[in-house]
């Protein structure tokens, strides 16, 4: 079995006194895509935002790559190797392409190798580095999907947490999103991949846990959770 690069043990997190997440305990094992699914509001953004450390831990534990990191400022969880790409995608709409995968880079670990970086962006998405100079704000949303994402693997991530990545795209856009993540694993990146598509998050994930009301409610092989019927009916509906 290979080790856990993330553990999650008893996390209490939420907005202020609204406590979202209840003692959540699940690992995230290096290589493969682990699936975290639910429905709206169980809490899945909540958990990838104080993964990144733009909530903080109310109580547990948090460890990456071995080290305890639930105090941990932001910026130093994106430089240990640990970086969101977030729901919505979030890019900085005046900026170009070229100046948003710039920003992504700018962590002190990946920012000597920036150039090579943003050729491997456009190598994996041409489209990219059709529209280098043009403003963020001028891309379909499934090219901004396509930047978020880039903009994510110029940091140079060990792990990377997806929030709802095909969010509002048309189908043959969000095909082509799940066709990345496989490519992204294939490539020996981990990833923690939070999705509405249910079947097709099972279908390109070695690992789910379903989430509700915070709480952890089933978790297995993504081949058994697509398989049971109790929890395709109970939770995911299917």
């Amino acid at each position: 079995m290979t080790p856990a690069m993330l553990e999650i043990d008893s996390l209490v997190t939420g907005y202020g006194q609204t406590r979202v997440v209840h003692g959540l305990t699940m690992q995230v094992r290096e290589g493969g895509v682990t699936a975290l699914l639910g429905a709206n509001g169980a809490g899945k953004t909540t958990l990838m935002k104080t993964l990144c450390g733009l909530l903080p831990v109310q109580s547990g534990a948090l460890r990456f790559l071995g080290e305890d990191i639930a105090k941990v400022a932001a910026n130093r969880r994106v430089l240990s190797g640990l970086v969101l790409v977030p729901e919505g995608r979030m890019v900085f709409p005046s900026l170009t392409v070229h100046e948003n995968l710039r920003l992504g880079g700018i962590n002190d670990r990946a920012r000597p190798r920036w150039r090579q970086n943003v050729d491997r962006v456009f190598d994996i998405f041409p489209r990219l580095r059709e529209r280098s100079a043009q403003q963020a704000v001028t891309l379909s949303g499934g090219e901004q999907q396509m930047l978020a994402v880039g903009r994510g693997l110029m940091a140079e991530p060990k792990l990377m947490l997806l929030d709802e990545p095909t969010l509002g795209l048309a189908p043959v856009m969000a095909l082509e999103i799940f066709a990345l993540v496989r490519r992204l694993a294939a490539d020996g990146l981990t990833l923690l991949l939070a999705e509405q598509d249910v079947q097709r998050t099972l279908d390109v994930a070695t690992h789910a846990y379903v989430v509700e009301n915070g709480r952890i409610a089933a978790e297995g092989p993504a081949a058994d959770i697509a398989g049971d019927p109790r929890i395709r009916q109970a939770y995911l509906g299917l």
